[in-house]
This record gives structure tokens, sequence and C-alpha cells, in this order.
């Protein structure tokens, strides 16, 4: 769980690092825009570099793969490599790992189905240059993507604190039940 000690020195640099990039926005941003959004632009934008760089590697070296499994591969190894560091650095999660990782692999499924394949697909069809179209999809499955991540596969058991985050990782505060009128007779 997150702030309960175990954090180490990496996960408390990028959250230093995030926070301050989060303080550098105009304030209107700062308050819509989450500090894990942040993190999660980083660690998915290099996911996203990795997977394109594999693609060009193998495109260059073995142009006789055929595209759909050097897709697959380049999207499992990118979808592997940003769970990990997402979990690690960015929600800073350390809860059941089965029951996490399997969540994941269902957002990565549906999100390679949806919007890589069919939306992909869908914009070949309109007529969008294949790198346009794929910008473009990366753009809409990145915010899918954290949307799951966020609600679903590390929900917050309370809300974010938007300034710093050792202030965020507080423990919430105790909820002070009230005894029932019925109790003090």
């Amino acid at each position: 769980m997150r702030g309960d000690g175990t954090d180490g020195a990496a996960a408390q640099w990028f959250a230093r690092f995030t926070t301050r990039i989060r303080e550098a926005l105009p304030a209107k941003l700062q308050r819509v825009l989450p500090i894990t959004f942040i993190g999660y632009a980083f660690i998915n934008g290099s996911a996203f570099l990795l997977d394109m760089g594999f693609l060009a590697i193998v495109g260059q070296y073995m142009p006789h793969v055929p595209y759909g499994i050097t897709f697959s591969i380049g999207y499992g190894l990118a979808s592997v490599y940003a769970f990990f560091l997402n979990r690690w650095l960015n929600f800073r999660e350390h809860g059941d790992l089965g029951k996490q990782s399997s969540k994941y692999t269902f957002v990565i499924i549906s999100n390679y189905v949806i919007w890589i394949l069919g939306f992909g697909t869908f914009l070949g069809v309109l007529g969008v240059p294949l790198m346009v179209a794929r910008v473009i999809a990366a753009c809409i499955e990145g915010l899918y993507i954290y949307i799951m991540l966020r609600l679903w596969v590390f929900p917050r058991r309370r809300p974010e604190v938007d300034a710093d985050p050792a202030v965020a990782d507080l423990p919430a505060p105790a909820v002070q039940l009230q005894p029932s009128p019925t109790e003090h007779a």
C-alpha cells in the first residue's frame, strides 16, 4: 500500500519529480491533473518509445517477421515494462500482484482489441495515414489505460491529496462512529 514505509528511494524520488512537474503547471491545470497522470505519462511515454524501438529494430534486422507478430511482441514488452514501473514508482502499490496483474492483463487485451486493432482499423478505412492513425489511437488508448489503472487495477481508497506526495501518503482519518439513539437507552 502507498506510504506504508515500504516505498524505496526510487519511488520517493519519482514522487518528488512528478510533484515538481505538476507544480510548474498553470494553477488551473494543477487542479484537474492528478500527480499519477503525470507519472503515467512519463512511464507510458517511455514504454511507447520502447515499443517503437523494438519495431524499428525488428523491421530493420528481421523484415520477414509478420507485422502482427512484431506488433504483438513489442506491445507485450512495453505493457509489462509499464505495469511494473507504474506499480512500483507511480501508484506505489504493494498489494496482491496476482490480482493486479490479472486485472492489468484484461485491460491490456481489451485495449489491444478495442483501440489498437478496432479503432486503428477504423482509422485506416477512413484513409488516415498509418503513423497518424497509430498516434491518434495511442492517445486514446493512453487515456483508457490510465483510467482503468487508477479506478480498477490500482484503485485509490481515498481522494488523492493535491499538494505533497508525503501528505498524500498519510493515513486516512479514522471515522468516528456515533452511537445510535437506541444505544443510549
